[in-house]
C-alpha cells in the first residue's frame, strides 16, 4: 500500500500466478484428484502453466502453510500424508468452529441462501455415484458456504485450510462408500438451521463430523499411483494462470 495515497500496489504476475495456482492445487486435493505422496514437479507445472519458478515456488510455500504439502530439502515437493492422529486433531478443530458457524446461522439464513444450500447438495446427490471429483467438490462446498455465509473473515479464514485436509484424511482412510450419508445429513441441518432449531443444528452438525470421519478411520491406507500431468490437465482447462 503506497504511504503516500494509501492505494495498494497491484500484485506483480508472479504473485498472481502464484495465488491462482495456489487455488487450482488447493481445489484439486479438496477433490481428491491429487493424493498424498504425489509428487509436484516444479518443471512440469511452470510448463504446463506457462509461469515462472518463482511463481510455482511461492505456491508451494502457501500450500506447506495450509500443511498441504511437504516440502523436503533435495527430495522435492509433494502432496501431504496426515497422519491418523492429525485426522482426530482436524476433526475436533473442526467440531469446535463448526459449532460456531451452526449458533452464527441458525435462524439468520436468508430464502436465498437456505435457496443456495439446497442447490449444492442436490448437486451431490447427482454426483455421488456418478463422478467421485464433483461430488467431493460440492460436498465441500456445502461445508465452505457455511462459513462464508457467517459473514466473519475470520471463522472462514480458520476453517478453510481444513477443509481440504479432511480430503486429505478422507482419501488415505476412507472407506469404500463413506460418504453415503452424507447428503441426508446436510439436509438435516439445513432443515434445522432454517427453523431456528440451534440445539438440534449443533447437534446434527456435530454428529454429521463424527459420523464422517468414524466412517473413514480404517486399517488400510490407500495407495494409487496418478499423473501430475494428466490430473492439472483439466484443472488448466478450467483457466489457470494466465
Amino acid at each position: 500500500m503506497s504511504k503516500v495515497t494509501g492505494e495498494r500496489k497491484p500484485k506483480s504476475r508472479a504473485n498472481r500466478d502464484a495465488e491462482q495456482l495456489y487455488h487450482i492445487l488447493t481445489q484439486a486435493i479438496v477433490e481428491q484428484a491429487l493424493a498424498p505422496e504425489t509428487r509436484l514437479i516444479e518443471r512440469d507445472i511452470c510448463e504446463q502453466f506457462n509461469i515462472s519458478r518463482h511463481a510455482v515456488r511461492t505456491a508451494f510455500q502457501m500450500l506447506a502453510s495450509d500443511d498441504l504439502v511437504e516440502i523436503r530439502q533435495n527430495k522435492g515437493v509433494t502432496i501431504a500424508k496426515p497422519s491418523m492422529e492429525h485426522g482426530v486433531d482436524v476433526l475436533r478443530i473442526r467440531m469446535e468452529l463448526e459449532d460456531i458457524v451452526v449458533r452464527y446461522l441458525s435462524g439468520n439464513l436468508t430464502e436465498a441462501q437456505v435457496k443456495e444450500l439446497r442447490a449444492s447438495v442436490e448437486h451431490e446427490h447427482e454426483f455421488v455415484h456418478k463422478d467421485h471429483t464433483l461430488y467431493m467438490r460440492h460436498a465441500c462446498e456445502f461445508h465452505r458456504k457455511l462459513a462464508k455465509m457467517t459473514k466473519s473473515k475470520v471463522l472462514a479464514g480458520y476453517l478453510n485450510p481444513l477443509f481440504p485436509q479432511s480430503s486429505l484424511i478422507l482419501y488415505l482412510y476412507g472407506r469404500p462408500n463413506w460418504n453415503q450419508c452424507n447428503i441426508e445429513e446436510h439436509l438435516a441441518i439445513i432443515n434445522a438451521l432454517e427453523a431456528d432449531e440451534k440445539a438440534r443444528a449443533r447437534e446434527l452438525m456435530r454428529t454429521h463430523l463424527e459420523a464422517m470421519f468414524q466412517r473413514a478411520f480404517t486399517d488400510s491406507i490407500r495407495e494409487e499411483t496418478i499423473s501430475l500431468t494428466d490430473v492439472l490437465a483439466s484443472y488448466a482447462k478450467l483457466g489457470g494462470p494466465a
